[in-house]
């Protein structure tokens, strides 16, 4: 089974006016993101009919709704429920992480709740737009649940040589390496390939990469650089759905083309790929 590692998705509402929900929210750093002042706008939208289309489209199986990097604390809450309600409609097609930050009441609770509800995982964080420290003692928390869970967290990479976009927030390598030696059961996934990072520093064994937005970071020959340096079994293929990651060959997102372009870029065993396209994040479930 394909499965898509990096999607996010949102409700009627929001796709309808995403600034009347940034204004209700306070969320500034999102819509900067999604609907910049200057500019084009690489957001898509898609509403369930068509993203379940779109995968059906690609022959992609499942799909795992991160949460966002919400800056607020009632925003996490409001996004994890929009999350829970989606995988009770489809749970053989959806799978979700929980938006999360500290100030979240009796965090542990909630942390037990959703795993009771069906959530599978954390993030995308991004700790340096969220507004605190990887070293916050609640976050600490909730990294030691995730190690006794067997939850994967899920972080946003910002790519510090790469070309400027509303929002862009830089993200300290040396914190997540701190983050993976301090919990070395805990599985971390650096999303955006890591930045690239691992092609030329030796990581901790504990860190997964996924490729979401890849095409529009980086040339495709990337990918067999990446599988080189790290193996095949920490690679999770995801499209950053529905960003559009093909702005000038489509007008919306979709799944296949990022999934044509990477099968072509590289040329592992049938057992390699298909890890990096869904089994390989299937076994960090486990």
């Amino acid at each position: 089974m394909i499965i898509d590692a990096h999607t996010h998705r949102y409700p009627d509402e929001v796709i309808a006016n995403p600034t009347a929900f940034a204004d209700r929210t306070g969320e500034q750093t999102w819509i900067q993101m999604v609907a910049p002042q200057k500019g084009p706008s690489l957001q898509g939208w898609s509403d369930r009919q068509t993203m379940l289309k779109d995968m059906d489209d690609a022959g992609v199986g499942r799909c795992v709704l991160l949460g966002w990097y919400w800056e607020n604390v009632d925003t996490c809450l409001e996004a994890n429920q929009w999350h829970r309600q989606w995988i009770q409609q489809d749970p053989d097609r959806f799978i979700a992480f929980l938006s999360l930050k500290p100030g979240i009441p009796n965090l542990l609770n909630y942390l037990m709740q959703a795993k009771e509800d069906g959530f599978s995982g954390i993030g995308e964080s991004h700790p340096w737009v969220q507004g605190f420290s990887m070293k916050d003692p609640v976050w600490m928390e909730a990294m030691e649940f995730a190690c006794e869970q067997g939850w994967p967290v899920n972080f946003h990479v910002t790519d510090p040589h790469g070309k400027d976009y509303p929002g862009k927030t830089l993200t300290p390598m040396e914190d997540f390496i701190w983050l993976a030696n301090e919990f070395p059961d805990l599985k971390i996934i650096l999303a955006h390939a890591g930045a690239l990072w691992p092609i030329d520093q030796k990581m901790p064994r504990n860190i997964y990469y996924d490729l979401a937005a890849c095409p529009l970071l980086y040339p495709s020959n990337i990918y067999p650089k990446l599988i080189r340096a790290v193996g095949s079994e920490r690679i999770l293929w995801g499209t950053d759905y529905p960003l559009r990651i093909y702005p000038s060959q489509r007008k919306e997102p979709d799944f296949a083309s990022f999934l044509d372009e990477f099968k072509r870029s590289v040329s592992p065993s049938s057992s390699e790929l298909s890890g990096m396209l869904g089994g390989n994040f299937l076994t960090l479930l486990r």
